[in-house]
This record gives structure tokens, C-alpha cells and sequence, in this order.
């Protein structure tokens, strides 16, 4: 492949590859200071004609549904879009940050490079993750829900919900969402499931643990992106991955309890959003957000946490002036009684031998 695209995108080096194409890190030669970007190239299954047109017409319609998610200032917005040589490429914002999986797996000093592909699996054995505490997770938990509220009224479903999918914006430490290549707009859905959010695509797409039943078998909707963030959660304050979390065999749900210490409030939001039964969860991100402000004391977190800062919820007590004021009075009350009454006993003490002399 060519290093420049479309005359204009130089490409500097791969960010990965998967089953729907590959994505390099690029600059654009054409504006000032060729800024970096990021350049996905999707392959088609085949070189045949008919399936080269359809491959074009759902590409053009992906492209449609990027710009108009690209609005949202964590979801990276779609620069560029073109074909060449019966090769389909999308040109994105380059998000600069490091990856949530990063984070959980305690490695700070790595940097993440924002991939819109599917990454390379490794080999090497990953170290357990740390856990983090409630309020991380409670943060964690607002900041994507507000994009998810977003992304399904725009009538899509990610499908691919987790950490290696969230990037760290260096700029502001807010959570960005990327690797939109699996969207799929809910407008093409099958008369017989309007008004239930399933997409009749059968493709399944996604990743292991991540991954409720009903997209497994090929019938994802608005709730499935809910299981899948209520994953990455739970294996940020279990640091277990999910596939290693076992299922109560009677219940088929997750049982993760155990291995986490966190409030009543936070434990039922999260149980409900990865119900086995998609009925049973939460039926939009908004009804998951109510919940949360509803369940869950409220914590104020800072944009870039450090273990010091959520070791401790912070709560603001109310203080009370005047019971306090009336409580001090009332002890002044006591002191002065009591002193008057040891000087009146000091009196009849000292007053008793003349009483009695007299008499």
C-alpha cells in the first residue's frame, strides 16, 4: 500500500489490525504543521463486483453515522472519508492519551496511542490488575454513561465496549470512546423488533467477557452496551478479568461480591446492568445514570485520580449553629450550679462549729 493516501495523508506506522482492516497513525500533509490523524483502511471480504458495491454502500452509511457521533466531544470525530483502489478508508481525530486497560494493569508510565482497529493479541502473560476504589468507579461509570446516552439516541449500538476502547485524554483526563468501526444504525432494523432496539445483523461482533448472550448470538441492543460497560467496572474493582468471574450455576449470574468492596447502592446498580436477561437491566444509559444518582452517595472526584484522593469518600457535613450554642449554654448552666452549690456546702461547713457552740 501506498504511503500516502488520497495524495495528502502521509502514513507514519501501524496502530494495529483486526478482521475489518488495519489502522495506521498519519499526518495530513495539507494543513498547517500536518497534523497527526488516524487512518483506518477497511478490506472487503471479496474482490467480487456485487460485493464490492455492497461493501460501499454500507461503508458510506458507517461514514454518515460517524459524523454524526464525531459531534460529541469525547467520541473522535471523522475528518476524511474515501476510496481507492476498491479499498475503503476513514480518516478520524487522533485521540493522544492512554488506554483504560492500561490504567488498570497499574502501567502509569505507558503511553497509549488511540487504535480504531481491533488490537494485536499478546502473548506475554498480563500481571493482575489492581483494583480501584468506589469513587473511581463511580466516576467511571458517569463519565461513559454520558456518552452512551449520546451514541443511543443517536440510534447505534457500539457493540465493543471495553478498556482497550477507552482512551484517557491527556488534555483533560475525561474517558473518549473509540473503535467505532462495528457501529451499526438501528434504522435498518427488522419490522417484527421495532421498538425493542435489536438489530437484525447477525454478525457477531465484540469481545469475550464483554459480551452478554444475546449479542453472542447475533441480537444486540441499547442494553448490551450497559452489560459491557458494568464489566469493565467490575473488573476495574475486582481487577479480575471477566472471563475469569465464575456464574451462579442455579441463577446463571455473575458473582463477583465477593471479590470487591463497595457500597449496597454501587453493588445493585452494577448487578442489574449485567443481568443475564436483557430485560432485566437497566433500558437505557439514562435509566442507569438516574440509579446511580439515586443509589450511590455522591462523591466529588478529581479529573486525574491518585490513590490518596480516592481513598476517602468526601462528604460535606452540615454544621448546626445554634443546638451547638444551646448545648455550650447548657454546660455553663451545670458548671455555675455546681459551683454554687460546693460554695454554699463550703459555708455550712465552716458556719457549723458556730452553730454548734452557741448552742
Amino acid at each position: 500500500m501506498a504511503t500516502i493516501l488520497d495524495g495528502r495523508y502521509q502514513l507514519v506506522k501501524p496502530l494495529g489490525a483486526g478482521g475489518f482492516g488495519r489502522t495506521f497513525l498519519a499526518r495530513d500533509t495539507r494543513r498547517p504543521g500536518a497534523p497527526t490523524c488516524v487512518v483506518k483502511q477497511l478490506k472487503p471480504a471479496s474482490d467480487d463486483p456485487t460485493f464490492i458495491r455492497e461493501a460501499r454502500r454500507l461503508f458510506n452509511t458507517e461514514a454518515e453515522t460517524l459524523e454524526k457521533l464525531g459531534s460529541h466531544d469525547r467520541i473522535p470525530q471523522l475528518l476524511a472519508y474515501f476510496e481507492e483502489k476498491s479499498h475503503f478508508f476513514l480518516v478520524q481525530e487522533f485521540i493522544e492519551g492512554q488506554s483504560l486497560d492500561r490504567e488498570l494493569q497499574g502501567d502509569a508510565g505507558a503511553t497509549a496511542l488511540q487504535d480504531e482497529a481491533a488490537l494485536t493479541v499478546m502473548t506475554a502473560p498480563v500481571p493482575a490488575s489492581p483494583k480501584i476504589a468506589e469513587p473511581q468507579a463511580v466516576a467511571l461509570l458517569k463519565d461513559v454513561l454520558e456518552i452512551l446516552e449520546f451514541v443511543h439516541g443517536e440510534g447505534v449500538i457500539h457493540r465493543d465496549i471495553k478498556p482497550e476502547n477507552l482512551i484517557r485524554r491527556k488534555s483533560d483526563g475525561r474517558l473518549v470512546l473509540i473503535d467505532f468501526g462495528a457501529v451499526k444504525a438501528l434504522g435498518e432494523t427488522a419490522p417484527a423488533s421495532e421498538g425493542s432496539g435489536e438489530s437484525r445483523y447477525t454478525v457477531t461482533i465484540g469481545t469475550p467477557g464483554y459480551m452478554p448472550t444475546e449479542q453472542c448470538a447475533g441480537r444486540p441492543n441499547y442494553t448490551s452496551d450497559l452489560y459491557a460497560l458494568g464489566m469493565v467496572v467490575i473488573r476495574a474493582i475486582t481487577g479480575c478479568e471477566p472471563t475469569e468471574l465464575p456464574h451462579n450455576a442455579d441463577t446463571g449470574e455473575l458473582v463477583w461480591r465477593d471479590r470487591a468492596k463497595v457500597s449496597s447502592g454501587l453493588a445493585m446498580v452494577l448487578s442489574r446492568m449485567v443481568r443475564s436477561q436483557y430485560v432485566q437491566r437497566y433500558q437505557s444509559a439514562k435509566e442507569a445514570m438516574q440509579a446511580l444518582n439515586a443509589f450511590v452517595v455522591p462523591v466529588e472526584a478529581a479529573k486525574t485520580p491518585t490513590i490518596a484522593s480516592w481513598a476517602t469518600p468526601s462528604r460535606r457535613l452540615k454544621t448546626v449553629d445554634k443546638p451547638q450554642t444551646q448545648g455550650n449554654a447548657g454546660v455553663a448552666w451545670l458548671i455555675s450550679g455546681l459551683a454554687v452549690t460546693g460554695f454554699l456546702a463550703l459555708v455550712a461547713a465552716g458556719l457549723s462549729p458556730l452553730f454548734l457552740s452557741a448552742g
